[in-house]
């Protein structure tokens, strides 16, 4: 009997907890995620200052300067970014100042350089609109006391900058999970190895890797096994110290399916033997001592499904997120879809937008030990249980896979 995917999915969801937090340097955080809400000790921008290059003056003497009717004042101060004025602005005086300087006293506006003209200390105003908005103001984007990013966020180039900028170079961040990778089958060679006849390279290592860390975790490559139930129980065990272990091939019924039986011998408790999807219907799932274990199908494209919609949300849920599935959205068949469907089917796609909506095309070779199709695709379509062939303009549902760099 196969569990429904969201039964499969809640039952997973709740056998783990945020990981234990850990503290970071602030070049180490990119992509790690904030276990502790950052507050803010201090105004920013932390005094008034100028955003352009010009002349700090008071606005209203100037309201009206034109180049045929300028104002003429007299400059008495000159201010670079990371310096503090030494005078004053006081009636017909102005300050030449730089982008990012702070105003001087009295200041309550600021000129552009080319809106004026110097001459021997004197600067003669041609165009003096608007000068009162050209200022940004002590605390205008922070305040002190403020709560900043929220514990949860998922470390990006703006969150540094945003971290660096309130003085924060040490984070406190949650430990990424460790994900032990095994792929198991006899016929499973390293990748750097000459085939020999019978034999296949190990895809499934790399690729179940680069989705964990994808999604966030460490990936830890054990060594590939051969079929034999002894064997891979011994793997287990050597793989147990870390957070989660995830096995490839030996999950389904066949003679050679034997992660089942290696579950039995070490006492791993089980969860669910299969999940009414496609691809990916043979996936198992155990416990032993609050430690998950997940038995992914041998075929490539199958075990790819299977983490995706089983083992990657249980990554961002351990790693701290705060949301654990992917954007969808709704879109339209480009292409007829002409596979009548018992099982929740996802398919490897492309989508784009158009004038008219999205659309999207499935992808050809969708087979379940085929990646062509994963390579290039930057969406999954969802087509629900007992739906019969789709024609072109369907409506349906996309997973986008955010991730891709293909997104067209």
């Amino acid at each position: 009997m196969s569990e429904k995917l969201e039964v499969a999915q809640a039952r997973l969801l709740n056998l783990v907890q945020c990981m234990p937090k850990e503290t970071v340097g602030l070049s180490e955080s990119w992509r790690r995620i904030l276990a502790e809400t950052v507050l803010s000790d201090m105004d920013f921008p932390p005094f008034d200052r100028s955003p352009l290059d010009g002349y700090a003056l008071i606005a209203k003497e100037v309201t009206d300067a034109l180049s045929d009717n300028p104002v003429i004042l007299r400059q008495v101060d000159y201010v670079c970014a990371g310096d503090t004025p030494h005078n004053n602005i006081t009636p017909g005086t102005a300050c030449r100042i730089m982008t990012g300087a702070p105003l001087p006293l009295g200041a309550t506006g600021v000129v552009r350089i080319e809106d004026t003209i110097s001459d021997g200390g004197m600067i003669t105003i041609l165009d003096g609109r608007g000068t009162e908005k050209n200022i940004c103001f002590k605390g205008e984007e922070i305040v002190s006391g403020e709560e900043v990013i929220p514990a949860g966020t998922m470390i990006n180039a703006g969150v540094i900058g945003m971290l660096a900028v309130l003085g924060k170079a040490h984070i406190c961040v949650f430990r990424k999970p460790q994900v032990a990778i095994i792929a198991t089958g006899s016929e499973i060679i390293p990748a750097d190895l000459r085939l020999t006849p019978g034999k296949i390279r190990n895809s499934n290592s790399y690729m179940i890797g680069a989705q964990v860390m994808d999604a966030g975790g460490e990936s830890v490559f054990m060594s590939n096994v051969q079929d034999d139930a002894d064997e891979i129980a011994h793997m287990l065990e050597q793989a147990s110290a870390c957070d989660i272990v995830i096995t490839t091939g030996g999950a389904s019924v066949g003679d050679c399916d034997l992660i089942g039986e290696a579950y039995k011998k070490l006492g791993i408790e089980l969860l669910f033997g299969r999940v009414s999807i496609k691809p990916g219907m043979p996936v198992m799932a155990g416990q032993r001592n609050g430690k998950l274990y997940l038995g992914l199908s041998g075929n490539p494209a199958s075990a790819a499904i299977s983490f995706e919609q089983l083992a990657r949300p249980v990554l961002m849920k351990m790693c701290g997120h705060k949301t654990w599935w992917r954007p969808r959205i709704k879109a339209i068949l480009a292409i007829p879809f002409n596979k009548s469907t018992k099982a929740k089917r996802f398919v490897w796609s492309r989508c784009w937008q158009t004038d008219n909506g999205i659309l999207v095309e499935p992808l050809h070779l969708q087979s379940n030990g085929m990646l062509k199709s994963a390579m290039v695709a930057n969406s999954l379509i969802v087509i629900p249980e007992n739906t019969p062939p789709l024609p072109r303009g369907s409506k349906v549902e996309a997973i986008l896979l955010v991730n891709a760099y293909n997104w067209v």
